[in-house]
């Protein structure tokens, strides 16, 4: 069977293609390019050659810019927090290795993302928690429709970032010596995304701080600079305080305690569901990757819009990112997060 596997250069996606070549597969490597240096393109290269795979080679700038970067700017500058490898795993790289497996005549798309996939005759196809807790991306991936999920593979999803750095450093030797993990924001180099901010989501325009009463404790640098649940950065005397609320209009940044952070209800848009939602269910919600699961009950459902309730209440929740459902460790379902709604017990997470 022939299978097309997304290579990037770094160490999950060689991962993959060896262990897809493993299986038996006759694996094509595919490179999508959009913001690679020529260091990644040479591992790229060496990558394939040292498994004897073939290469694609993808410009899909075009596309990323259109479908990614220039919507994560608009969206900071909306006062949201925007997740870019949500959209980008949606838009761009898993729409590009269906096309290209097409074309190819190959039947089967692999990554190196730690999640997983289950085909059962009863519950049909499933997105699953990898078995890493450290390094589950299935939260990065439930905008993936179950369509594309049944002609997907995910080689790492049932085993460990340790084991995986093992097995590639007996198969690919040397390859991945100083090679960093690859970043949350991968088209913004190094440590510059307050300049890149700056300079794509418009001049930052300094205001007010102020406290959930109304007293004003010090300036801001542009609200497109903060996220909800935000502690770091503030620099304001009597904490700690954390960011709860960014309001655009007045260009204020208000600041609270960590118990001004809990929210009972919270409200999402664009929702894609992998089973058929049902009011009442009782899920664990994600609300940002990596977040400890809250117990969570779903209330209002329609084709654009849904809410869920959180009776333990749950802490640092910002618009624009996503709230991912779980039922055990399957994914149910999620949205993008509109608004959130204060109340409930105090909060239990902790925060940047």
């Amino acid at each position: 069977m022939k299978a097309v596997v997304g290579i990037s250069g770094g160490m999950d996606s060689a991962a993959a293609a060896a262990l897809m070549l493993d299986r038996g597969f006759e694996v094509i490597g595919v490179h999508l390019r959009f913001r690679c240096s020529r260091e990644e393109e040479n591992r790229v290269e060496r990558i394939a050659s040292e498994l004897g795979i073939g290469l694609l080679s993808l410009d899909v700038e075009n596309l990323f810019n259109s479908k990614v970067r220039y919507p994560f700017f608009d969206d900071l500058r909306k006062g949201f927090t925007p997740n870019p490898c949500v959209t980008c795993n949606e838009r761009v790289k898993f729409v590009s290795l269906v096309s290209a497996a097409r074309d190819l005549g190959a039947e089967l798309v692999a990554t190196g993302h730690y999640a997983r996939v289950s085909l059962s005759p009863d519950k049909g196809t499933g997105l699953l928690r990898g078995v890493d807790p450290e390094k589950d991306q299935s939260y990065m991936l439930y905008r993936i429709p179950v369509s594309i999920l049944g002609k997907t593979c995910f080689p790492l999803g049932g085993i460990t970032k340790r084991e995986v750095r093992a097995f590639c450093a007996e198969r690919f030797p040397a390859l991945f010596e100083g090679v960093a993990e690859s970043s949350d924001i991968c088209f913004i180099p190094g440590r510059k995304l307050e300049e890149a901010i700056e300079l794509n989501a418009g001049p930052s325009i300094p205001g007010r701080i102020v406290t959930t009463s109304g007293e004003e404790l010090g300036h801001h640098r542009g609200l497109n600079r903060y996220t909800i649940g935000q502690r770091k950065g503030l620099s304001l005397s009597g904490g700690p305080w954390f960011v709860v609320e960014k309001r655009m209009s007045l260009n204020e940044l208000v600041v609270g305690r960590q118990e001004d952070l809990v929210v009972e209800e919270v409200f999402c848009t664009d929702p894609v569901w992998h089973v058929e939602p049902v009011t009442g269910e009782r899920l664990d919600g994600c609300h940002r990757y990596r977040c400890r699961p809250s117990p969570c009950i779903l209330e209002q459902v329609n084709d654009r819009y849904f809410s869920c309730r959180f009776p333990e209440g749950v802490s640092g929740v910002a618009p624009g990112q996503s709230l991912v459902l779980y039922y055990n460790d399957r994914v149910y379902g999620g949205g993008i997060i509109e608004r959130a709604e204060k109340g409930g017990p105090p909060g239990h997470e902790d925060h940047r």
